[in-house]
């Protein structure tokens, strides 16, 4: 299935207040303009921001006692140089081309928080391009249960093309 056709589980996913996961997304403007070069070099510096943000999440979880980010041990890292057998649901954080993504625990951390960081460590690496920012909350992390709760797979491909046009005018009319 299409990630669009569970719109409506997103869409109740947002309302309730007993979904478990939060996740933020960044997407950079404009990278399709960009050279070869360029995206290259970005590539890199998203690695370095995503590598740079975690720690920040485990210093917090170290800072809070308590939990903030994703310790299922299915739960892969993308810097982990092991085999990974999972589907790609199963990284945290994401990085997919030239988007990124931080999953944690609801209400463990604030949204300004993580943007904060994602921003300083963006200008400490003199970085031009800037981000569309999107968050959600999702409820599931088993595919199984994806027809009943937002699975997270699906709320993580919604976020990730939530900043583009035909997406944008999908959501504004089921949200």
């Amino acid at each position: 299935m299409s990630y669009y056709e569970y719109l409506d589980l997103y869409k109740l996913a947002q309302e309730k207040n007993n979904s478990l996961y939060y996740v933020i997304s960044f997407d950079v403007v404009n990278s399709k303009r960009l050279s070869y070069e360029k995206r290259k070099k970005l590539q890199d510096n998203i690695n370095i921001i995503v590598k740079y943000v975690y720690n920040q999440l485990l210093n917090c979880e170290v800072e809070l006692n308590k939990q903030v980010v994703i310790k299922d041990e299915r739960f892969i890292r993308p810097w982990n140089q092991k085999k990974f057998e999972c589907n790609g649901s199963y990284i945290d954080p994401l990085i997919f081309g030239d988007t990124f993504q931080f999953t944690v625990l609801r209400n463990t951390i604030s949204k300004e928080k993580i943007i904060n960081w994602v921003e300083k460590c963006r200008i400490s690496l003199n970085m031009e391009e800037k981000f569309h920012i999107n968050d959600a909350y999702y409820e599931t992390n088993e595919y199984e249960e994806g027809n009943d709760k937002l699975y997270r797979g699906y709320c993580l491909q919604i976020l990730e093309e939530s900043h583009k046009p035909l997406v944008k005018e999908k959501l504004k009319k089921i949200i």
